[in-house]
């Protein structure tokens, strides 16, 4: 009972594309409020006293700056992918909070403009492009973005594939 409650506030957050957008034309007033708070975020320098970087190379700039050179270099030396997930419940998380994800930054506009549009992919796509910088390998951006939006895709269908065999 617990897992399949979890499954299923799991599967509201990863919401698909299709799903976002359904709900972005809802007429209600607390999507009518959320849409007003949005469009006034995403035009702000600095929201609840953060900075809200303007471009993913002032954002990566900023994660360097914020990590101490000892953590960066542990973080540098790991495998990409292993490292950024590792990451992802520290400051992954402090990014999706500090930067706005949810609510919309200007920063998080950008990367949706970009095909990048959940909030826990934001983070894996600054952490793994930091780790890309930092080892001077190719940014790669659209097989990044596309790794990120396959792999979300893959998470929702088997959630909610989980979720009705266990419903049956």
């Amino acid at each position: 009972m617990r897992f399949t409650i979890l499954a299923l506030i799991f599967s509201l957050i990863t919401l698909s594309k299709s799903e976002a957008q359904s709900l972005a034309r809802d007429d209600s007033d607390a999507a009518k409020l959320y849409e007003k708070e949005y469009k006034k975020n995403i035009k702000l320098s600095k929201i609840n006293g953060v900075y809200i970087p303007s471009s993913v190379e002032e954002a990566l700039e900023r994660l360097e700056k914020l990590s101490p050179p000892a953590s960066i270099a542990k973080f540098s030396s790991g495998e990409e992918v292993s490292v950024s997930e590792k990451l992802h419940f520290g400051i992954g998380r402090w990014m999706i909070a500090n930067w706005n994800f949810y609510g919309g930054s200007r920063l998080s506009h950008l990367l949706k403009s970009k095909g990048v549009v959940h909030p826990d992919d934001m983070a894996q796509y600054l952490l793994r492009s930091l780790h890309r910088k930092l080892n001077g390998n190719p940014m790669e951006e659209k097989l990044l973005i596309e790794e990120l939006s396959m792999a979300r895709k893959k998470l929702t269908q088997d959630v909610l594939g989980y979720q009705r065999a266990n419903n049956r």
